[in-house]
């Protein structure tokens, strides 16, 4: 199990320390590190990878240091990965730590049941994280006219099956003939890395897809890729399917 790095973020050596133990139990964290303010927090951001931060509401005194919704803020637009948890001891802050899209918010004194149920949350997404990662940074091994070729998946545009034979275009602009496979072998090789088969003789890269065009008067429907001239087919059958794919993945698409 890949553990989730944590910063914890208060002045308060007691409250670290309690929270520090109850994390441990959980055997899904580790203590990245500690800070007593916001702007220590950010510093240490700079140069240590953190998955997870623990914040008081008010680490420090406001004199000396800003709130843990002023830190949300801020690593929502440098470290969006980065899941902030927000605790004090009123829930009278709780909106404003949800309204800068912190993961949860907890009371002091700490709820086991609660904690655990936060814990859960942040599992998921750092587990969706990390898949998508892996998805990423792999490569595919294709057997092609001069051998066989490795490919970054993250540079696949879409494959194109015509003539009974197979092209692969990618972000550069390159086609590269594959030998020896058919459209539903290499849906198959594809399968769970955000590959989509939209057409017949069609497989995409949802994560390339920039516009979704749908012309209900001839029933024509097409995908285009930014930086891509001209589009590719996609079934009618398939419209609301990738649609609803896209927008549950991926945002920025013109649908």
């Amino acid at each position: 199990m890949v553990e989730m790095k944590v910063l914890l973020v208060d002045s308060d050596q007691r409250l670290r320390g309690e929270l520090a133990v109850m994390l441990h139990a959980f055997q899904c964290f580790r203590i990245a590190g500690t800070a007593q303010t916001t702007e220590e927090a950010v510093e240490y951001i700079q140069s240590n990878d953190v998955d997870v931060i623990f914040v008081n509401h008010q680490p420090a005194d406001p004199r000396v240091t800003s709130g843990g919704e002023h830190l949300a803020a801020v690593l929502g637009q440098s470290h969006p990965h980065i899941q902030v948890v927000i605790y004090s001891n009123t829930a009278e802050w709780a909106y404003n730590a949800y309204r800068c899209q912190c993961a949860g918010y907890l009371l002091v004194p700490f709820d086991p049941l609660a904690l655990q149920s936060l814990v859960n949350r942040l599992r998921y997404v750092f587990d969706l994280q990390q898949a998508k990662r892996e998805v990423s940074n792999r490569s595919i091994m294709i057997k092609t006219k001069t051998g066989y070729r490795f490919t970054p998946l993250q540079d696949i545009l879409f494959i194109e099956r015509s003539a009974r034979k197979n092209r692969m275009v990618t972000t550069d602009g390159q086609e590269i003939a594959l030998l020896g496979y058919t459209i539903g072998q290499l849906e198959e090789m594809l399968s769970g890395s955000g590959f989509y088969r939209c057409y017949q003789s069609f497989i995409v890269n949802l994560s390339k897809v920039s516009a979704v065009r749908a012309d209900s008067g001839t029933k024509n429907y097409a995908i285009r890729f930014k930086d891509y001239e001209g589009e590719i087919l996609l079934s009618r059958k398939k419209y609301m399917e990738i649609v609803s794919l896209l927008k549950e993945r991926y945002a920025g698409i013109n649908i």
